[in-house]
């Protein structure tokens, strides 16, 4: 497992999920692909970074798309999961000029930019076609990614 520490905007620890790493049907395996502290409520990961952007941040949908982001310069936050968008994310998210949503281009995805698109005026996906933001940028690197922030800029 690979342990994913969420820190608040003065790097101290809040609470810590965890990610498998291998490659199989972790249903079957009796655990999910992210594991998250028992009783702990879903949490914006990188919120140092909502105090660090200008007028513009980037939200994506898992930890490990907005670590990528963040490695090629933007200021990135993540919601862990699809489904997990509350109105206190809108709340911390509501200053932004320019809010870009890289969910991942699925069905669960869709839905992801399309509740953030809704709840923020601010708020325009990112047209992801090639996979999430990491195989995104495994693919075509970091200029993959921000040939996508141009055409959604345009």
């Amino acid at each position: 497992m690979l342990a994913i520490p969420y820190l608040d905007r003065h790097g101290k620890p809040l609470t810590v999920r965890f990610r498998c790493l291998e490659e199989h049907d972790h249903r079957a395996a009796f655990h999910g692909k992210y594991n998250t502290v028992k009783d702990d409520p879903p949490r914006m990961y990188g919120v140092a970074d909502v105090h660090q952007a200008g007028d513009t941040i980037e939200v994506t949908e898992g930890e490990l798309d907005r670590i990528i982001l963040r490695k090629i310069g933007l200021h990135a936050v993540a919601i862990p999961g699809a489904s997990l968008w509350q109105g206190r994310h809108r709340r911390m998210l509501a200053g932004f000029n320019r809010v870009r949503v890289w969910g991942d281009p699925d069905d669960a995805g869709a839905e992801f930019t399309a509740r953030i698109c809704r709840s923020l005026r601010s708020a325009k996906g990112v047209r992801l076609r090639d996979g999430d933001v990491t195989e995104t940028y495994m693919q075509g690197g970091a200029q993959a990614l921000l040939d996508l922030i141009k055409e959604n800029d345009q």
